[in-house]
């Protein structure tokens, strides 16, 4: 199965939240892949 690097990411976002928390809700995963892009961006 091929994923497109947003997927990728979405996948891997939820991945490490699932390290730090029990349930990650995808309101969380959205709020996290913000920070990162918007770390990716300064």
């Amino acid at each position: 199965m091929k994923l497109h690097a947003s997927g990728e990411g979405y996948l891997e976002a939820i991945l490490v939240m699932h390290k730090r928390i029990d349930m990650v809700r995808s309101v969380d995963v959205a709020r996290h892949i913000k920070e990162i892009d918007h770390q990716k961006r300064e």
